[in-house]
């Protein structure tokens, strides 16, 4: 038993190879999470936890990492820049929390981020890993979990139809009916889309 299984808490999915949750209450001891965050890992008994605590600035990282890419109109862009400054924290350490985590752990996992295995590897070449992983978690919350970002996405015209493309995309959701072991279950229900022809 993990450390995380003595709280209420969902599966979110898995990110390279590794269990993502969401805490469904406040978690003081191996590590501290509220259900505002996000954490890889379950902590004493799994995979040191690493949270995130400040998913609000993740949220805005991608953001402000996509503007490029976003519609060329100058006044969506200047609303947005203007609504994601206020969370611009360009400190990591104020935004992941690594518990129980040494060298070994951390050298590990930036191998996992590497894999092949994962649809948006991290390269070194790209940005340093921190900012890839919180950029990653960014662009999930941005897309799967708003409501962990909602001080922000409340204020965005249109979220989801000036994106053409994803970047990182790396935490893999579970199928619904897959028997899982968090205690509250799969953060997500879905349902496949068949196509019916008459």
């Amino acid at each position: 038993m993990s450390h995380i299984d003595s709280f209420q808490h969902e599966i979110v999915g898995f990110f390279a190879g590794l269990p993502v949750y969401h805490p469904l209450e406040d978690i003081n001891g191996d590590f501290k999470c509220t259900p505002k965050h996000l954490l890889i890992g379950g902590g004493n008994g799994e995979h040191p936890a690493l949270v995130l605590k400040n998913p609000l600035a993740a949220v805005a990282w991608f953001i402000e990492d996509s503007l490029e890419e976003l519609d060329k109109t100058t006044i969506i862009r200047s609303e947005w820049e203007n609504i994601i400054d206020p969370y611009l924290i360009y400190d990591s350490k104020n935004i992941l929390a690594y518990y129980d985590w040494r060298i070994e752990t951390y050298q590990e996992f930036a191998e996992r981020c590497k894999s092949a295995s994962l649809p948006n590897p991290h390269s070194t070449s790209e940005c340093h890993l921190e900012a890839w992983l919180i950029l990653g978690f960014g662009e999930f919350i941005y897309y799967a979990m708003p409501d962990l970002g909602d001080e922000i996405m409340s204020k965005l015209k249109k979220p989801y139809e000036l994106f053409k493309h994803m970047r990182y995309n790396n935490i893999m959701l579970i199928p619904p009916n897959i028997p899982v072991y968090a205690n509250q279950g799969n953060a997500f229900s879905s349902s496949h889309r068949s196509q019916i022809s008459n």
